[in-house]
């Protein structure tokens, strides 16, 4: 199993320690993970950087990729050689309140704006992420599907992915995306996908990532890539 999406203490929100993150993994039977700490390029009380040569020296000491959960605003200037990681997801935080399906709108429409400008990355995180801040957990309408199609096209257009992140799973039964949108990807003939558990605590490491992989195979999703090196295809069961 991989868990493509966890956090240490090198992100604001996290004290997780390396080896307490690599302690619980194993003990879940998780044998590939990839730390993605936040790095977030946008205006405000929210921007976020870390030393990325500390961040590399130290990920590398622990035998690891060197993986980030990068933020963007799409307005505010990049200043990070992202090719310094190995991994990277290519994350949007920004949302309007109230969160209602305008402003899940506004968000798609910003996603799609940044990956339209931006494709230094491999997977793109957690798709309708305003969802988990809604006071009931709205779904995104199917009405603001064509605009997730565009969205889809181009990430496998461009030849990147989507990662399945379970940390909704606990709030709602369902990742990021949901399973619809997820059918929606699978039927545009999307492939490329990672699973994160978007932990934050070394003991939520691998939380729900089995579900997933299940959900993923009873959707019609027979492999799940994962970067020893390079990337390849699993076979999911296998």
């Amino acid at each position: 199993m991989i868990d493509y999406h966890i956090h240490s203490e090198f992100s604001p929100d996290s004290n997780a320690k390396i080896e307490e993150i690599l302690k619980k993994a194993r003990e879940r039977g998780i044998d590939n993970i990839i730390i993605t700490d936040h790095f977030e390029v946008v205006k405000g009380d929210h921007e976020f950087k870390f030393d990325v040569e500390e961040y590399r020296r130290t990920m590398e000491k622990f035998c690891l990729p060197v993986g980030v959960e990068f933020g963007w605003d799409g307005e505010s200037p990049i200043d990070v050689d992202l090719k310094n990681f190995d991994f990277v997801i290519l994350s949007c935080h920004v949302f309007k309140n109230p969160i209602n399906q305008e402003s899940y709108k506004d968000y798609l429409e910003r996603l799609l704006n940044i990956i339209n400008k931006f494709d230094s990355y491999h997977v793109l995180g957690h798709l309708d992420f305003p969802r988990r801040y809604s006071k009931k957990f709205e779904p995104f309408s199917k009405d603001l599907y064509p605009i997730i199609e565009e969205i889809f096209k181009k990430v496998i257009n461009d030849g990147k992915g989507i990662e399945v992140n379970t940390d909704s799973m606990l709030k709602y039964g369902e990742p990021n995306p949901s399973f619809e949108i997820l059918k929606l990807y699978r039927d545009l003939g999307g492939e490329f996908i990672t699973i994160g558990s978007d932990a934050h605590k070394a003991e939520d490491v691998g939380r729900g990532v089995k579900e997933a992989t299940k959900i993923l195979k009873e959707l019609g999703f027979d492999y799940i890539r994962i970067l020893n090196g390079e990337w390849n295809a699993i076979k999911i069961g296998c």
